[in-house]
């Protein structure tokens, strides 16, 4: 497995059962077959292909009877009953959003979210706290010259963030993590692009956006500077 599915591995408690959503090759439930998993191990994937690539990846490591294996959208056909941790990686934010909106049941405190968003992680945390989801822990991986975030939660508690902590985590959770620097410097130029971009944008519209860009901007800043302390 790669650094990041290492990452996602070690989060995994020994527990009732772990659901692997859009397993894509089967990687992550292998490995937890393979190294003494004692719960249920589900492998979902949307497509037939994937999940073809998940059989055969168990099948090589001889952990094919250890594993469950569903051809479903998300969370669809994942018995809840039969599992206490539920893993989504490897997507954009936004499709992680709508596989959650769509099992309620995952609304329930004995279930941990481990999730680690490709794209548009701020979406992801924004659904997470205004549908009252505590986030528990933030981390950064780095994986192929690009920084992930990973994070974990649990439905039924209160987290507050910065419009700028949507982008960058948690300033309280991810403040140590040895890449937030080289993270947070490049949420700085991202912004730094934008805002330039607006104001060359002749449009009404923009000048709104503008104010929420260089708010955001000077938050990051402010996390920067103490960095920098």
């Amino acid at each position: 497995m790669n650094k990041r599915l290492e990452r996602l591995y070690s989060y995994i408690p020994d527990g009732l059962g772990v659901a692997d959503v859009g397993t894509d090759h089967g990687y992550l439930p292998a490995a937890l077959a393979q190294r003494g998993y004692r719960g249920n191990i589900f492998a979902s994937d949307i497509r037939k292909g994937p999940l073809r690539a998940a059989v055969q990846t168990a099948q090589k490591t001889g952990v094919e009877e250890k594993i469950r294996f569903l051809l479903c959208d998300g969370l669809d056909l994942c018995p809840p009953e039969e599992l206490d941790t539920i893993v989504i990686a490897g997507m954009g934010g936004d499709t992680i959003c709508g596989i959650l909106d769509r099992a309620e049941w995952c609304m329930d405190r004995r279930y941990t979210l481990i999730l680690q968003p490709m794209t548009r992680a701020e979406v992801l945390r924004y659904w997470l706290v205004y549908n009252e989801f505590e986030i528990l822990q933030e981390d950064l991986v780095e994986d192929g010259g690009e920084i992930y975030s990973l994070f974990i939660a649990r439905f039924g508690g209160v987290t507050r963030l910065s419009d700028a902590e949507l982008y960058t985590g948690s300033w309280p959770l991810i403040r140590e993590d040895p890449l937030f620097p080289a993270f947070l410097r490049g949420q700085i130029r991202r912004f730094e692009k934008a805002a330039a971009g607006l104001r060359k944008d002749g449009r009404p519209e923009a000048a709104g956006r503008l104010r929420v860009y260089e708010q955001i901007l000077r938050e990051l800043k402010e996390m920067e500077n103490h960095e920098d302390r």
